[in-house]
């Protein structure tokens, strides 16, 4: 039973690295951009699904999500179209464009503390507090909610992706920009949906991540990196890989926790980034392609 309940969390957990990891793997894609806001638009995300649940708060669990959501994208495309856009129109260096999004995640930060405060702030219920049995084992609600939107959420992206002309062209622009804009592409808009999309992404992350422990100015940071391992953990630059990625390092971190020790779990984490830079640079995707 305790075992269930262990491995409950810790593919919820993932599900949020997961979708996290799939705003890296979408930009890096599109840009060779390493978008380090990507934690920070997790952030405020969660940060404006409680601020809704403050203004409404009788509104359903999917409105907030859904609200965390376009609340992020419209900050991904904003920093896009304002930042990130302006540096490649003037062809400066890729590295400079990355540094530039290290900027925007030192400023996300510091505006939040002055909007939010720099006190933990706890999501008001979400969920049934009764928990649900599967199998006969009992289980939080909000675990099995949060694997139930991280799942569709994915689900819809990969249809999204493969079964609709505007994400068909956009697969096509991340594989070579310059064919596809020969073949009709525009560019510019292709870009806002990319940004857009894994902004919204990171946004559903950070809704579920709040309503499961907490919402905090610094939240961010410390999951972004941790998306950035599992997009690592998967193969830098594939959905697939990505989602899977998340999973695994859900997966990994939360067993860890309980048979290693709860207090280097971050470490561990760390620990995982550096051998897989060193032993498998490209990822768990590149070693199936290997393999195949």
């Amino acid at each position: 039973m305790y075992l269930a309940e262990l491995l409950a969390g810790a593919l919820a957990i993932g599900c949020v690295y997961s979708l996290v990891a799939l705003g890296f793997a979408m930009i890096m894609r599109a840009t060779s951009i390493i978008h380090f806001a990507q934690g920070e638009l997790l952030m405020l995300g969660s940060m404006s699904g409680l601020s809704t649940l403050w203004l409404l708060p009788k509104l359903p669990a999917v409105a907030v999500l859904i609200c965390g959501m376009v609340a992020s994208g419209i900050l991904a495309v904003a920093m896009e179209f304002l930042v990130y856009r302006p540096l490649r129109l003037r062809r400066v260096a890729l590295m400079n464009v990355i540094t530039a999004t290290v900027g925007m995640s030192i400023l996300c930060i510091n505006a939040a503390r002055l909007l939010w405060g720099s006190e933990p702030l706890r999501y008001p219920e979400l969920f049934s507090t009764s928990a649900y049995r599967i199998a006969g084992v009992p289980v939080s609600p909000q675990l099995v909610w949060i694997m139930a939107f991280g799942v569709v959420l994915m689900g819809l992206l990969q249809l999204f992706l493969k079964r609709t002309r505007t994400g068909l062209v956009m697969q096509a622009v991340a594989q070579d920009a310059e064919v596809a804009q020969l073949m009709g592409a525009n560019l510019t808009r292709m870009m806002l949906y990319t940004f857009a999309i894994a902004g919204m992404m990171a946004g559903a992350a950070g809704v579920m991540f709040g309503s499961l422990f907490f919402s905090f100015f610094e939240m961010g940071f410390l999951l972004g990196i941790k998306g950035f391992v599992a997009a690592t953990l998967g193969g830098l630059g594939s959905l697939a890989g990505a989602m899977l990625g998340g999973i695994l390092f859900g997966l990994i971190e939360t067993f860890s926790a309980v048979y290693v020790s709860s207090a280097y779990k971050d470490a561990i984490g760390m620990v995982l980034l550096i051998a897989i830079l060193l032993f498998l640079p490209s990822g768990l995707v590149g070693l199936w392609k290997a393999r195949g």
